[in-house]
């Protein structure tokens, strides 16, 4: 009988443990930067795609962020890499008529700043796989990291 209590004490944790297992966050966190993917919307009649991520800082000071805006990019199913029409950060607009290398942004701790990217002439039947998203290391200056997110 007291086999059995054991065996069924150890049989119940690691079923409640599985059951309330969660996903692991650190999986879309590179830099002590977390992105999330909010929307993605295909705009048929205006041949558009729009993209809509959210981006965290954890570190304990503000960070400036640098994007590197003609790295920065969507890839298709095909793996045809799109550069963006406009991308806006927070209040910050860059066009790509503007021929602005960098974004910059002062991102705070904990504090979710939507960075929304668009593509004009976004062919009809196209699906959008991944955004790669180019930015400069936090720690050393000069150094960018490619981040691929699904969408």
């Amino acid at each position: 009988m007291r086999y059995f209590r054991t065996l069924l004490t150890v049989l119940l944790l690691s079923v409640g443990g599985a059951c309330f297992a969660q996903e692991d966050p650190s999986s879309n966190v590179l830099d002590d930067l977390q992105t999330d993917v909010k929307t993605v919307k295909v705009d048929a009649k205006k041949d558009s795609l729009s993209i809509e991520l959210f981006l965290i800082s954890y570190q304990m000071n503000p960070r400036e962020f640098k994007l590197n805006t003609f790295a920065t990019q969507v890839v298709d199913e095909k793996g045809t890499s799109h550069l963006y029409s406009s991308m806006k950060m927070g209040r910050v607009t860059v066009n790509i008529a503007d021929r602005q290398n960098y974004l910059h942004y002062l991102l705070e701790e904990n504090v979710p700043v939507p960075l929304t990217i668009k593509i004009g002439a976004w062919k009809k039947g196209s699906v959008p796989k991944t955004v790669k998203l180019v930015f400069e290391d936090s720690t050393e200056e000069g150094k960018f990291i490619t981040k691929e997110i699904a969408l």
